[in-house]
């Protein structure tokens, strides 16, 4: 019996981020939109409360339901794949609804922050892979770049469509807006404590 490859061979490299270009098309980023401005929103919050000094921004949540369980399931599919080539992490899967989040242009912003990868008081699993969807073309915002800084500076393409993954333990950033909207849907996977 042969073997047939269906995957480019794992590097397991320990890349700083990875992406996934076109990971949802145009018409599907904009119903991911409608959805998470249909829902309530709130002013972002860090763990020890609002505080706009280190995160200005508006959030909602996306429980899974009938509606968004196909957002779930093309996110752990994308999880799952650039997990596999990249970290090899033992995730078990989304602890938390989906995060759609809203930067505007009174220079929205959220300051370098880690998102997991500490000791958690949490009842929840640690969260360990990071995932964020972006929802709005670079034409539609000035400012708000994302970055990761992690082995050097990263600043990530503001592409439609684009789901950049990366360790939760990874300092990042959103830049602050000066102009239009960002919007953008987070993830955290999630699993056993890291060893």
């Amino acid at each position: 019996m042969s073997y047939y490859s269906i995957l480019p061979h794992p590097t397991f490299d320990g890349r700083d981020y990875a992406t996934w270009e076109d990971g949802f098309t145009e018409e599907e980023c904009n119903e991911i939109i409608r959805l998470g401005e249909s829902k309530d929103s709130f002013n972002s919050s860090v763990t020890s409360g609002v505080d706009t000094g280190i995160r200005k921004s508006l959030n909602s949540w996306l429980s899974v339901n009938k509606d968004t369980e196909w957002i779930y399931q093309r996110l752990g599919n994308i999880s799952r794949c650039l997990n596999g080539l990249h970290w090899r992490f033992e995730i078990s899967g989304f602890n938390e609804d989906l995060q759609y989040t809203r930067y505007n242009s009174d220079k929205s912003f959220y300051g370098w922050h880690i998102d997991g990868g500490g000791e958690s008081k949490s009842e929840n699993p640690p969260r360990k892979l990071s995932m964020t969807l972006q929802l709005s073309e670079a034409s539609e915002y000035e400012g708000g770049d994302f970055q990761i800084h992690a082995s050097k500076l990263h600043t990530l393409p503001k592409k439609k469509g684009l789901v950049i993954a990366f360790p939760s333990y990874c300092l990042h950033q959103v830049q602050p807006v000066t102009s239009g909207y960002r919007r953008s849907l987070v993830v955290w996977l999630c699993g056993t404590a890291f060893k």
